[in-house]
């Protein structure tokens, strides 16, 4: 497998975390989707489905799914050989200034991304299967978003970067703190969090625990740390909401077969809890990896 990353444009990192290219020539290509705020695919070559903790699956011959936010992790199950370009969504990405409407109506389950794109999206599957590199891919991910993402208000900038803000301030956030035991406040956020990550403050707060906690694991080389271990109530149940929002016990997080799974938890591309978008740390462009 090859997996390439680029960084969006400067002026889109509001809105995107990450552009990535997926290549194998597997017959078979299985991966685990951790939960996360969204996903665009565009898969160019392959056939295959994404299988939800319900056990629902994408519909048949959803070529360039937009995958919603996730309450559970997913499976990926793709008949190679495949090519496939994503972009990881922000949660400003929802609400209309690329997907139209809320998150919350995406969860745990995946659409045409074409029809939620715009009439102009329906020439990217063509122009990515065109071009092999990276940079390229970049650039026509660059110039589409660029033209057809809409204006977002200052407010709702503000509402989004202090949910994001009270999430990245603890590892087990509490919600009172963020409330402040004001209705007005709680009913504000509640509608905030629906709409642009996708469930509500005490909900996203769990998501973000397990992962994390996964994520302080993986970067521990899969040793059990009290940064990961201290916001649960004990260890099984670390490892219960870890396998959840994740697919895997901590234990095969570092597993050599999982190594699409430890580069979303890693930093760079778990953007979720960085308050500052653009301060993000992101990976130069053109990164390759392969296994």
């Amino acid at each position: 497998m090859q997996i390439e990353f680029a960084e969006p444009a400067p002026h889109l990192k509001s809105l995107l975390s990450l552009y990535y290219r997926v290549r194998s020539d597997d017959e078979v290509f299985e991966e685990i989707d951790r939960a996360d705020i969204g996903v665009l695919r565009f898969r160019l070559k392959g056939d295959g489905y994404l299988e939800f903790h319900d056990g629902s699956r994408s519909p048949a011959g959803l070529n360039n799914p937009l995958i919603g936010p996730g309450s559970a992790a997913a499976k990926i199950r793709l008949t190679g050989p495949i090519d496939v370009v994503g972009c990881s969504l922000l949660p400003l990405a929802w609400g209309g200034a690329l997907i139209k409407g809320d998150a919350s109506t995406h969860v745990d389950c995946a659409n045409d991304a074409l029809a939620a794109l715009g009439p102009k999206s329906a020439e990217l599957p063509a122009l990515l299967s065109a071009v092999s590199g990276i940079a390229e891919t970049k650039q026509i991910l660059d110039d589409f978003f660029t033209a057809t993402a809409r204006p977002i208000s200052k407010r709702t900038v503000s509402g989004v970067e202090e949910l994001r803000q009270w999430l990245a301030s603890s590892p087990a956030p509490d919600v009172q703190q963020l409330t402040q035991g004001d209705l007005a406040r709680s009913r504000r956020f509640s509608r905030i969090g629906n709409r642009y990550f996708g469930g509500p403050p005490k909900m996203l707060a769990r998501k973000i625990r397990a992962l994390r906690a996964a994520q302080a694991i993986t970067l521990n080389n899969g040793e059990i740390c009290d940064e990961a271990l201290d916001p649960f109530y004990d260890q099984p149940h670390m490892v219960r909401e870890i396998k959840h929002f994740t697919g895997k016990s901590p234990g095969k997080l570092v597993s050599p077969d999982e190594m699409l799974l430890q580069m979303v938890l890693d930093r760079p591309y778990f953007r979720e809890l960085e308050p500052d978008l653009n301060q993000a740390p992101m990976p130069p462009q053109g990164i390759s990896s392969q296994r």
